[in-house]
């Protein structure tokens, strides 16, 4: 059996619960049974573990010294992928309250995975004694449970505080959304059905790692110790705990010695109070230490302070105390379970006076002693072996021998060579995009490749892309990208799945129709001219630069020309580069390594604000013209839906707006820049291009109606989008979806590259060499029209590829109709894979005049 056990404490962390869960790993894979470990971070442990999986934190925050973990998309992705890659599972464990409890319990929905939840803890106790505020504290957290769970029914009243109602609304919710519930006593199961938990409930006790106290050196019954009372504590040092307690009781008994093991937030306060009250020669803080450190400790001392009263539901010292024949000292009457009459002392309040009380008898008469090891002699009931079958029993129930509803890991797919630990494949793909996915055809129709620890699958067809793309093999969303791109675009077509994505396709297709492009081409074709004639000769240029300052500026031209639409196009020209850079990189990077670029997220979100906020007030202006100013804005703000008679708010046109910008910025002026470079590193290709412009443009300026007189020119732009076409785009699988009759679980993240299709020899004879005339009539016919990709298929084909061609066609026209560009001879051109299309390096060049005078 495969269990996906999920809790929000690190098992590098010190803890009750750690030391449970730990307990119930090894005791279930000492069985031939698997568990893999969804945990959140800690600065405890730098090693990795192949079967435990570290969530991402919110940057900064912690709770009681523990990190605090949300289940974000960015989590949920990071755990479908794992849930892909080592699946099927069979059981979802989760162990905690929190986020990580959380996104385990989700995943299991998503996935159909049955869930058992163990309750370890009273959150209200805790609260109470470690919040300044509690009632506000118990309220926020339920409220920020109750966003991912439901809080549903009502609860029974209870004697207790309104911040303990709050708090056990969130425990219960968390255990009612389970298929089973364990908690470790009798006690605490009534409690707990006394707050309204009426999912089936099982009893199993915590129990201890049998080869841990296997090498325990467990001390004998009759034991005794002539000098101080040698007292001992194991535990976190937080306020429930009531370390500070203890420390004042030891204070009031002479005859003793106090060893305290363990760390938290108390640590400071302990340190002060044991200085303040003359201890430090009897009062001892050791720090965090192991599990088998504790238990050799207890062998080798009198008595363990165990104050807490209230909080807790077993206790993990109590057991190991019990089990090691260390009597107890304690207060909580609920806490007798654990303790077997006369195995200890409970004290007679809570109070530090009669802890202290209880502490100066036994130091006076250590005789007492004796007896209580005599009872503690026989307790192999905590041994974990005797527990992990309960636990089986409940799983095995619940799977009821049946197939797990999880896809099945994905059979006979081969993995990509080059794979690093941890790293996966994403070095070679960083370092040589381009050769890294066109090796990939090689391997098999579909390639599984590793980013980082997360599998996905590369499909090298054009048939299984077509799949993809006509939505014949299941759906897809893109939330990767919306999250990295949030802040500037929120909600655009790009990021937009089904229905959604479907509905605004349609409002924006009215900017992009023929009749529109026509009066675009006016303005892009009135800008090429004016830019080429502004270019000067014999001066080194950088033509990268350039297309992208052409392409910026005809595009936002062709978004708004109204006049009140300036100060947004400037905004626009200013920001829109720099941020684009950003969208790239913010990507490619992990969601925690993006969060601790402090100083740049916030740039990126200042600057998406106000450019956001600039075309906002554009978009009002053009709203209250109603009027047509033959642009795209016009378009986007005047059309209805048919269909429905929806109209694009303000915020979805910005989007669509910013999401055209961002197109032409990196896309468009990529190509613009490599039909460029070809040609100027082809002299037969450049020879040929210019007889054609000597005969269609002469010395006249260019105009829209050369789109269609410029043939050659319009070979030289297909070939270039084949050698230059996109080299990665992603989907994450919404569901089980079946590609070429192979499943891939939901959440798999599926890559494609028009690129390796365009540089695969079956499709293309002679892929390598850059050949205008493929596109010739004649020889065209020879292509699979399933492998032309330059601007995708199906549902997201490219709704802008038309004025793509448009403004390419255009400013290439205008640049070698009057210029003739001259490279520089010990340039090499590299292409740089930052974006989704690879982007010319530089290419410096110096301008040769080929006409004198031009108008």
């Amino acid at each position: 059996m495969h269990v996906a056990l999920f809790t929000d404490f690190h098992p590098a962390t010190l803890g009750g619960i750690q030391t449970a869960v730990h307990a119930q790993r090894r005791g279930l894979e000492r069985l031939g049974h698997r568990v893999t470990v969804f945990t959140a971070p800690t600065p405890e442990s730098t090693e990795s573990e192949q079967d435990i999986v570290v969530l991402s934190a919110l940057g900064g925050v912690l709770v009681n010294g523990f990190a605090m973990v949300l289940p974000t998309p960015a989590n949920n992705r990071l755990i479908d992928a794992t849930f892909a890659e080592r699946g099927p599972f069979d059981i979802v464990h989760t162990q905690t309250t929190y986020g990580v409890a959380i996104a385990g319990l989700r995943a299991a929905r998503r996935h159909g995975i049955p869930v058992v939840h163990t309750v370890h803890s009273r959150d209200d106790v805790f609260i109470a004694n470690t919040s300044p505020v509690p009632y506000l504290s118990a309220l926020t957290m339920r409220a920020l449970h109750g966003r991912f769970v439901s809080h549903r029914g009502q609860l029974p009243r209870n004697n207790e505080s309104r911040a303990a109602r709050h708090a056990w609304r969130t425990m219960v919710a968390q255990a009612q959304a389970a298929d089973r519930v364990i908690v470790p006593t009798e006690h605490f199961a009534e409690r707990i059905l006394a707050h309204g938990l009426d999912r089936p409930l099982q009893v199993i006790s915590n129990g201890i790692d049998d080869e841990l106290l296997d090498r325990a050196q467990v001390a004998e019954p009759g034991t005794t110790h002539s000098g101080p009372l040698r007292i001992l504590w194991c535990a976190r040092l937080s306020g429930e705990k009531r370390l500070l307690e203890a420390i004042e009781a030891v204070r009031q008994v002479a005859n003793c010695t106090f060893d305290i093991y363990g760390t938290g937030d108390l640590r400071e306060r302990a340190q002060a109070a044991i200085e303040t009250g003359g201890l430090s020669d009897r009062v001892r803080l050791h720090g965090a230490v192991s599990q088998a450190d504790c238990l050799a400790a207890m062998a080798t001392h009198d008595v363990l302070l165990f104050p807490s009263s209230g909080f807790d539901t077993q206790g993990m010292a109590l057991l190991e105390a019990v089990a090691m024949r260390l009597p107890v000292v304690y207060c909580d009457p609920d806490l007798a379970e654990t303790v077997p009459e006369g195995g200890g002392v409970r004290t007679r309040d809570p109070s530090v006076t009669a802890i202290a009380d209880s502490l100066r008898e036994l130091a006076a008469h250590p005789a007492q002693l004796a007896p209580m090891r005599e009872i503690l002699t026989d307790r192999a009931d905590a041994r974990q072996s005797r527990l992990t079958d309960s636990i089986l029993s409940i799983y095995t129930d619940l799977v009821g021998g049946t197939r797990p509803a999880m896809p099945q890991s994905v059979p006979n797919v081969p993995t990509a060579p080059g794979r690093l630990p941890l790293l996966g494949h994403s070095v070679v793909a960083l370092r040589d995009g381009l050769k890294f996915v066109t090796s990939l055809a090689e391997v098999g129709p579909i390639v599984r490749i590793y980013l980082g620890p997360r599998p996905a699958y590369v499909l090298t067809t054009p048939d299984l892309i077509r799949e993809v793309s006509f939505g014949e093999a299941g759906e897809f969303h893109r939330e990767e990208l919306r999250d990295a791109i949030q802040e500037v675009i929120r909600g655009a077509s790009n990021v937009l799945s089904g229905k959604p994505h479907e509905l605004r396709r349609r409002m924006i297709a009215p900017a992009l129709r023929q009749r529109r492009l026509n009066e675009y081409a006016v303005v892009a074709a009135d800008l090429a001219n004016t830019w080429s004639k502004s270019l000067r000769p014999d001066r080194q240029l950088n033509l990268v630069d350039e297309a992208h300052r052409l392409v910026l500026d005809t595009i936002s031209s062709t978004l708004f020309t109204a006049e009140f639409g300036a100060d947004a196009k400037r905004e626009v020209q200013q920001n829109i580069p720099w941020l684009l850079s950003q969208v790239i990189q913010r990507a490619a990077l992990p969601p925690p390594v993006r969060r601790l670029r402090v100083l740049a997220n916030h740039r990126f979100t200042t600057k998406s604000r106000r450019l956001r906020a600039e075309i906002g007030a554009v978009v009002a202006e053009y709203r209250r013209a109603d009027r047509d100013f033959h642009d795209v804005l016009s378009a986007l703000v005047r059309h209805s839906d048919p269909e429905t008679g929806t109209r694009l708010s303000d915020e979805e046109i910005i989007d669509e707006l910013l999401l055209m910008l961002a197109a032409g910025v990196g896309s468009t002026a990529s190509i613009l820049g490599w039909v460029w470079h070809e040609i100027m590193r082809n002299p037969d290709i450049a020879t040929e291009l210019r007889r054609e412009l000597d005969d269609f443009v002469g010395d006249a300026p260019v105009t829209p109606d050369h789109v269609a007189e410029l043939p050659y020119l319009r070979l030289v732009v297909l070939e270039t989008l084949r050698f230059w076409g996109p080299w990665v785009s992603t989907h994450t699988a919404d569901g089980p979806v079946t590609l070429g009759g192979t499943i891939l679980p939901d959440g798999a993240m599926v890559v494609f590259s028009p690129y390796m299709i365009h540089h695969n020899a079956h499709y293309y004879p002679d892929p390598e060499t850059f050949d205008p005339d493929r596109w010739f009539p004649g020889r065209a016919e020879e292509i699979d029209k399933k492998a032309i990709l330059p601007f995708g298929v199906g549902i997201r084909h490219c709704p802008g590829n038309n004025f793509a061609l448009l403004t390419i066609t255009l400013a290439t026209a205008a640049l070698f109709a009057r210029w003739q560009p001259v490279a520089d001879p010990g340039y090499r051109v590299k292409p740089s894979n930052r974006d989704f299309v690879a982007a010319p390096s530089r290419l410096p060049v110096v301008l040769q005049a080929r006409h004198q005078a031009r108008e």
